[in-house]
């Protein structure tokens, strides 16, 4: 995290594109501000994002996505944060792994 912190200082990074890459190589998260990144709590997304289709839906039998729909903690990459060139505030995009509560 220290790798990351440094990075968007130096650029003076206000918002991070927090990102995963679905089943079929879509990419899902968040932006989120600087300051809850820093914060050191963890982004979570529902376990479902990872499963839907390429247009948004979800399977129709349901047995991927279970009764709860439980999140998954996304953990940062360092190696993979990039500056977003085309965004109109300084931002940053970095592709997260997910990983269940118990690691």
């Amino acid at each position: 995290m220290h790798d990351i912190d440094e990075f968007l200082r130096k650029h003076h990074i206000t918002e991070i594109e927090a990102i995963i890459p679905d089943m079929a190589g879509i990419a899902r998260g968040k932006i989120i501000p600087r300051s809850k990144f820093e914060s050191g709590e963890s982004m979570r997304l529902p376990q479902a994002v990872m499963i839907q289709t390429v247009t948004g839906d979800y399977p129709d039998d349901g047995s991927l996505t279970g009764v709860t729909d439980p999140d998954m903690v996304c953990v940062p990459d360092s190696s993979t944060i990039r500056i977003i060139p085309w965004a109109v505030d300084p931002t940053a995009q970095v592709i997260h792994d997910c990983v269940h509560f118990d690691g």
